[in-house]
This record gives structure tokens, C-alpha cells and sequence, in this order.
């Protein structure tokens, strides 16, 4: 079966509930979100994602654990994706970010272990209708349950335990430059870069990396973040922390 015909089998499913009206699938996600994740409360419906918040709070500074899901009616589909965030100004962002302190990831490439996913596996399909919308709440539920949860909790024990961001935060914790002046240098020089995190050239922000550069222990995919990591750290500064 081709990867049109499996989407197409889950579209045109029948059941014999009536159709799904254009805001019903809030009460429906609200309800089952109710059930299986009681500690995130609905937030707001915006841009057409609805979006559940817990708030944690770690070493004194909120971490903002999000749980979003796009709804598509008439595409008879769902997008989902879990974020753990420290920058407010991060928070309604759709993009992707795989950095350490910001990180918002597809709750599938979760679940699946893997980004390379095929099409007909890449979303939660429904039917436009109430009953199996219902169903596949349901599972999206279950999902964020097993599979958010258990990144959220990970991404909250970094948040304690890193030696890594400790180094980070105690020294943005210690600085007193002029953030307007901070934030306008590191955008020049992101502009003139092409958007490339290595084209900063700030000597706040060479001093924080070869800091974060410096700890030991560093397992080598989470050094490869450094430079990210340091950029966020800086814009978190930056944007009054």
C-alpha cells in the first residue's frame, strides 16, 4: 500500500458519529487532557495550536513545559510537539530547536526514537469525525503521557543536575553589561553571518563559550550545543532573564 493510500484509508475511515463541528476538538482535547496529564492546564488556542502549560520551577527560574497541538479539519490531521523553555520569548515559536535550555521537539520523532519518519507516520490522522477524533485524542494523550513526559522529566534533571548549564547560568548570573548593546551586537553579527551562530563574534559571547567549553565531562553531542547553548544563554540575558 502506497504512503497516499495509507493516509487516505485513515481519513475516509467510517464511523457513525456525527461530524466533527470547528471547535469541538477543544472540549475534546481538554477533557481527555484532563484525565491523563492533570498537571497541564489548557493555556490558549493561538495560530491554530492549542497549547497545555506546567510550569516547573527549578534552581529559582521557571521552565516552561509546553505541550502543543496543531488541529487541521479540513487536512485531517494533527501536528504535535513538547517543548521545555526558559526564554518567554521562545514560548509561541513554532520552529524546532534542538538546544539544551529551549528545546521543542515533534512528540512522533519522540515515540518513533528517529527523525526520518514517512509521511503517513509523521502526524496523528483523524476522520473529521467525533468519534474517532475522540479515539485519536485519546491516544495523543497517552503519547504526551509516556513519550512528553518522559522528555520533560530528562529536560528537568539537566536543569538540576548539568554542570554544563550551572557553568552557564552562574555566568550570566554575574554579569552586568548593557543588554540593549548585547543583543544589538550579537544580531550584526548573526545578519552579517547569514543567521550562523558561529559568525558571533561578541567577546561576551567568546568568553561564556570558551567558559562552557571548559567543563569537564562533556559527553560529545552535547558539546556540539555549546555554541547554541551560549547564544541562548546570552539572548536569555538579554531579554531580562
Amino acid at each position: 500500500m502506497s504512503w497516499y493510500s495509507k493516509i487516505k484509508s485513515k481519513i475516509e475511515k467510517k464511523d457513525d458519529s456525527p461530524e466533527l463541528k470547528r471547535g469541538q476538538v477543544k472540549q475534546i482535547l481538554i477533557s481527555e487532557f484532563e484525565r491523563e496529564l492533570p498537571e497541564f492546564n489548557f493555556l490558549e488556542y493561538k495560530n491554530g495550536c492549542y497549547t497545555f502549560e506546567n510550569i516547573r520551577i527549578i534552581n529559582c527560574r521557571n521552565v516552561y513545559e509546553h505541550l502543543h497541538i496543531i488541529f487541521a479539519l479540513k487536512d485531517r490531521s494533527f501536528s504535535c510537539s513538547v517543548a521545555s523553555r526558559i526564554n518567554k520569548n521562545y514560548l509561541r515559536s513554532n520552529s524546532y530547536n534542538t538546544g539544551l535550555i529551549n528545546r521543542h521537539v515533534n512528540l512522533i520523532v519522540l515515540k518513533k526514537g528517529t527523525g526520518v519518519i514517512p509521511v503517513e507516520e509523521a502526524y496523528y490522522f483523524h476522520n473529521g469525525r467525533v468519534k474517532t477524533t475522540t479515539e485519536i485524542v485519546k491516544q495523543i494523550a497517552k503519547d504526551f503521557k509516556k513519550f512528553g513526559k518522559s522528555f520533560l522529566q530528562k529536560q528537568a534533571k539537566q536543569f538540576e543536575k548539568s554542570d554544563l548549564l550551572k557553568t552557564g547560568f552562574h555566568f550570566i548570573e554575574n554579569l552586568e553589561i548593557d543588554t540593549s548593546e548585547l543583543k544589538e551586537k550579537m544580531e550584526k553579527d548573526l545578519n552579517s553571518g547569514g543567521h550562523l551562530i558561529s559568525s558571533i563574534k561578541n567577546s561576551t559571547y567568546l568568553k561564556l563559550k570558551s567558559e562552557l567549553q571548559n567543563v569537564k565531562g562533556i559527553d560529545r553531542d552535547t558539546r556540539k550545543n555549546i555554541p547554541k547553548l551560549t547564544y541562548e544563554l546570552l539572548d536569555f540575558y538579554a531579554n531580562g532573564k
